[in-house]
């Protein structure tokens, strides 16, 4: 039995830290609807039911979103804690792609 136990919360769209693709990973948190985890209802934390060796809530990887398919949930079902997060990851991500070494390559 493998036991993985991560002090960093998970990218919503990999799941990994750090995202092994910052470019594509921000494509997904904007081109779909982000809304609270079904699981852990947004706090990020493992609940009883991922055990005690859980630090982050295993369904969410601790980034307290869920991907939804277009029309699945409208804006007023997305609360304002999940646009805020939301909001936050996609910040990291444009300064991640905005700093990336390709990017400034290009650009010299």
């Amino acid at each position: 039995m493998t036991v993985q136990i991560s002090l960093q919360r998970g990218c919503p769209a990999c799941e990994g830290f750090p995202c092994a693709d910052p470019a594509e990973c921000l494509y997904f948190l904007t081109s779909r609807p982000w809304a609270d985890c079904v699981k852990c209802e947004g706090s990020g934390w493992a609940g009883e039911e991922c055990g005690s060796l859980q630090v982050f809530c295993s369904f969410c990887n601790g980034s307290g979103l869920n991907e939804f398919t277009p029309g699945e949930i409208t804006d007023d079902e997305i609360s304002k804690g999940a646009k805020e997060r939301h909001a936050a990851y996609v910040a990291k991500l444009s300064a991640m792609v905005n700093q990336s070494p390709a990017r400034l390559a290009v650009a010299a």
